[in-house]
């Protein structure tokens, strides 16, 4: 039997298997990447040591946590003023449709070629518009922010998944 540990989940799966997704699979990797940041937002969050506990209600959600610490402070802007975690991870979450102020998008959509990653996520005044190739080079940087921590006796250094021969 093999053993994952979170770092290995983080490099194998987040980083190595999601590339392969956002290339053919665009739209779902929107919502597989929601799912990774709530995770890496986990990771972080050394007060709490078990994976499937609820933050409570004077904790930071785990989607929150991510993108305030792991990810460029743009997203922090983006995360108050558009409330990210309602309206682009519950969204994809609960129902795989973002909400109203979120628009997504692939480079291959935008023929004029106005969006660069200097200026992503794009925002347009009543909406933030999050291409998936600089989302995804995002979240990779964010994955390794979290791979190249030290974490002493918590979770971290615990086995986290044991795969079947």
């Amino acid at each position: 039997m093999g053993i994952l540990y979170p770092k290995d989940i983080i490099h194998n799966v987040l980083i190595k298997e999601m590339q392969d997704i956002v290339i053919r699979h665009p739209y779902l990797a929107f919502a597989l990447i929601c799912s990774g940041i709530e995770f890496l937002g986990k990771c972080i969050d050394t007060k709490v040591q078990n994976w499937d506990s609820l933050p409570n209600e004077h904790d930071e959600p785990p989607f929150d946590k991510a993108i305030k610490e792991l990810f460029p402070a743009k997203y922090k802007i983006l995360l108050e003023k558009y409330n990210l975690r309602d309206q682009l991870r519950n969204g994809l979450a609960h129902f795989l449709a973002p909400k109203p102020q979120i628009g997504l998008t692939q480079l291959s959509h935008d023929k004029l070629g106005e969006i660069k990653n200097e200026n992503h996520p794009v925002d347009r005044g009543d909406k933030v518009v999050l291409v998936i190739e600089y989302f995804y080079m995002d979240f990779v940087e964010a994955s390794k922010k979290v791979i190249s921590k030290e974490f002493e006796a918590d979770k971290m250094n615990k086995p986290f998944l044991t795969v079947p021969d």
